[in-house]
């Protein structure tokens, strides 16, 4: 990848105001929100869309059209006009397919663009279903409860009646608001004739519709069209609310904060989002309230109410949880009945988090001796030792040892780790291991190089990071480093993040129209005094190589500085000398139109220790529109060419070493 490094001052798109303007588009005028389109009718003959108004629409158009079997399209509807929020369609045929497209207009002295079309598919019911239609009258509605009257057009046919919230039937047919209701049909929950329902457990200022249609439990298909209510909204809940915020989350500890509106009294509690998965508020909150009262019922009133209810803003803790878990905390208010039992005074609220799973560390040590000390002595050659050292979040591991050409391509640290956990028995128990993680001795050539890995799974399964060390077999046994840390890196607190920009260079210098420009804007926080970065890096670069081997690999070495000399390394790292007020850009060659790299910067502090490392993925588009530059570009100039990183190549030679023991 070939790209120009230099850095182009904000003047010259000054000077440059004005010129090639045949070459510039106009900028893009924000548009009024498209409409969200639901379907309101559907017969054998007929249906209807419906949509809310659009904030400053000054109306709206519409077109239809019709698909046959092949999937061949035609204009049932030509665009239209229109300033209604509805439209109904008598002319359908049955067992017909049909898009409709809407979009909102903006009004001519909006300042504004139109919408995008909204679109939405309308499958008409086919011959032969049942005439049976219903009609709602929806009266009158708390903040909790409805009270829907349904009268069928045929009183002796079954059917299915629910109430469900406007916004899961938004872009839903006919037809899938039908198979989405199936799963909630019961025996009991069909019905026959005029039926007047009070449904219980609404949410607040919420939109909901009523729904019915035919129903054949035996064949467990519909037997009508839909029918549904105009859309109505639950009114606000006058009782006690509780804001519950989750303030932390550890490996087996959650803390929250509840902060109620009233002064009644309130529980809390932290459930497993997976034993709640599929329940509703209402019956995660009944399920509470049972429990809650068989313990009454054991202990008293009294004592659960001065253990378990509070008042107040609060905070929550629960430990001992299970880590790398999905947990809701959920609170309710709650009250004494007159049966003396625990009855609810609000609604449920909740917050959803999950705890943190420990990372698995597999350290290790080596011990190089002569060969000619191990119990089969082999003269000449060298033993190496190898002690593994895993932390306490370690459950299994497993390690091994690999020419030196792993490191050379192929294989990501992903991949590594697959190969190296594959096989569940030959992971090594971290807590039962008889020899206290000593592995023996091993036998290789003096000088040799070898490249030793380590990966251990926590109490979950979960993979820790990737430990490599490129060792050459010497008598100290360090030998010849390599391209691994040989200890762990030492690092800082200091930190930062960056925004990048593309822009045509012809913003900046129109002899660079059509040239890709990558903008980068860098934010240290106080402890950053210095920062080091470098372009054009492989995708997921700090994932497959891991952040000590960025760091010492490239940013810790000083002789692969970029200074701007055609000499200088194909891979080199830029400092925030290079920057002016933390804003750089460079200006690619067009062949890098459509490609992606990562961009990989590192802040460091005062004692020249590195924080953590923070990446991005820069995505080129494949062409370019004229756009102005949001950040300023200092007056600098780099140049430099880059090389993507290359993968790990796995030369796997563990299961051909053997093991010695000492004399």
């Amino acid at each position: 990848m070939k790209k120009f490094g230099l850095f182009i001052s904000i003047a010259l798109l000054t000077a440059f105001v004005g010129c090639d303007s045949d070459d510039v588009e106009d900028p893009v005028v924000p548009a009024v929100s498209k409409p969200v389109v639901a379907v309101s009718e559907n017969t054998p003959t007929s249906f209807g869309v419906e949509w809310d108004a659009v904030d400053e629409a000054a109306g709206y158009q519409y077109v239809v059209t019709e698909s046959d079997a092949a999937g061949n399209t035609s204009e049932f509807c030509p665009e239209t006009q229109t300033d209604k929020t509805s439209l109904r369609f008598d002319d359908a045929a049955a067992g017909a397919k049909y898009t409709v497209k809407v979009k909102a207009l903006a009004a001519a002295d909006s300042q504004l663009a139109d919408s995008e079309y909204a679109e939405i598919f309308v499958e008409t019911p086919a011959e032969g279903l049942s005439s049976q239609t219903f009609a709602f009258t929806v009266d009158p509605v708390g903040y909790d409860s409805a009270k829907v009257k349904v009268e069928p057009s045929i009183a002796d046919e079954t059917y299915f009646f629910a109430v469900v919230k406007s916004s899961l039937l938004l872009d839903k047919n006919s037809n899938a608001i039908i198979e989405m209701l199936k799963k909630d049909i019961e025996p009991e929950s069909l019905v026959k004739g005029e039926r007047t329902i009070e449904t219980k457990w609404l949410d607040p200022e919420t939109a909901y519709v009523a729904v019915a249609f035919g129903y054949d439990a035996d064949r467990g298909a519909s037997t009508s069209v839909l029918s549904r209510s105009k859309k109505f909204s639950t009114v606000v809940d006058p009782r006690m609310s509780i804001d519950v915020s989750v303030m932390n989350a550890g490996d087996e500890a959650i803390s929250a904060k509840c902060v109620p509106s009233g002064s009644g009294s309130y529980f809390v509690t932290a459930v497993k989002s997976a034993d709640v998965a599929g329940m509703s508020d209402r019956e995660i909150l009944d399920a509470q309230l049972a429990a809650l009262n068989a313990e009454i019922d054991k202990s008293g009133w009294d004592a659960v109410a001065a253990a378990q209810f509070r008042s107040g803003t609060s905070n929550y803790n629960a430990s001992g949880l299970s880590i790398g878990t999905e947990y809701s905390v959920v609170a309710f208010g709650v009250q004494k009945s007159a049966a003396g039992k625990a009855e609810e005074t609000t609604r449920l609220f909740k917050a959803n988090t999950k705890t943190t799973a420990p990372e698995a560390v597999v350290g290790f040590s080596l011990n190089v001796i002569d060969g000619s000390q191990l119990a089969d002595p082999q003269v000449g050659k060298a033993a190496v030792g190898f002690q593994f050292e895993p932390n306490a979040a370690t459950k299994t591991y497993a390690y091994g040892v690999f020419y030196e050409t792993v490191l050379e391509g192929g294989y990501s640290d992903s991949d590594l780790i697959a190969m190296m956990t594959g096989d569940p028995a030959s992971m090594i128990d971290a807590a039962t291991d008889s020899k206290g993680n000593f592995r023996g001795y091993y036998v290789f050539e003096w000088g040799e190089r070898v490249v030793v890995m380590t990966v251990g799974l926590n109490a979950l399964g979960q993979p820790g990071p990737l430990q490599k060390k490129l060792i050459e077999i010497t008598e100290d046994g360090q030998g010849g480093g390599g391209n691994e840390p040989t200890e762990p890196i030492e690092r800082g607190d200091a930190s930062l993040t960056f925004e990048h920009q593309i822009v045509d260079g012809g913003s900046l210098d129109p002899q660079y129209s059509g040239y890709p420009t990558l903008v980068l804007q860098f934010k240290p926080d106080a402890k950053c005094v210095d920062y080091r970065w470098a372009e054009g890096l492989v995708v997921n670069v700090v994932e497959q190589f891991g952040e000590d081997m960025l760091l010492s690999t490239l940013f810790l070495d000083e002789s692969l500085k970029n200074t701007g000399s055609a000499s200088d390394p194909d891979l080199t790292w830029n400092d925030r000398s290079m920057t002016s007020n933390d804003v750089g850009g460079t200006i690619y060659f067009p062949s890098v139109l459509g490609e992606s790299f990562d961009v990989v910067a590192v802040a460091f502090d005062a004692d020249k220790l590195p924080g953590k490392m923070v990446s991005a993925t820069v995505t080129f588009p494949s062409s370019l529109d004229p756009a102005s530059v949001a950040m300023k570009i200092p007056t600098s100039s780099v140049v430099r060419s880059y090389k993507k990183s290359t993968t790990l190549q796995l030369l796997d030679r563990t299961s051909r070493l053997n093991r010695y023991e000492l004399k």
